[in-house]
């Protein structure tokens, strides 16, 4: 898999309009201001699964979100990103599931990956993927994040998860990209 060397390093400004969202835990950043939310879920099954849910607000457009989950185990879980595999083989992993799941007709195929520590030492694998969705082309973008409870030993993987219509992630990549670059979660 080639990694997209700009994907990887790149570290373009925020948008001139961008707002964030931020708990003790985490921190989603540089949101262009067209994304509404959070979104209150409350006891749905999407309330169920989404530490936070935000969606484009431009007409026609709700179908474009950026999404949060948070997944804890507490024994027995990876301890590290690299137990779950390196991030071409989760990449990989990930487009296999969404052409299984459709029986190829997603033709799901890996723009690029990238890995990231931030200062706190929290490692950060970055895939993007492209998929048909009702024949029309879409992207995945999503940034994990493991960290590593000292005292109880759980481990909690993060997955932000932006999607959008292909024309429309491209129009504005440095912008969705600049999200995922963003994201923090903090070390505990």
């Amino acid at each position: 898999i080639d990694a997209d060397a700009s994907f990887a390093t790149a570290s373009a400004p925020a948008p001139a309009s961008t707002f964030s969202v931020e708990t003790t835990a985490w921190t989603i950043a540089d949101v262009p201001a067209y994304y509404e939310g959070p979104i209150d879920l409350g006891t749905s099954a999407s309330g169920e699964k989404y530490e936070c849910l935000l969606r484009d607000g431009r007409f026609g457009m709700a179908g474009q979100t950026i999404a949060l989950a948070a997944q804890t185990a507490t024994s027995g879980g990876p301890r590290a990103l690299k137990d779950i595999g390196d991030v071409d083989a989760i990449a990989e992993r990930l487009v296999q599931g969404e052409n299984a799941k459709s029986r190829g007709n997603a033709a799901a195929v890996v723009r690029g990956t990238s890995t990231r520590v931030d200062a706190s030492g929290v490692e950060y694998y970055g895939v993007e993927y492209e998929k048909t969705v009702l024949g029309a082309r879409r992207v995945v973008a999503l940034t994990l994040a493991l960290t590593l409870d000292a005292t109880t030993g759980a481990s909690t993987l993060y997955t932000l998860t932006i999607e959008q219509r292909a024309k429309d992630f491209d129009d504005d990549i440095e912008a969705m990209r600049g999200v995922g670059r963003a994201f923090r979660v903090a070390a505990r």
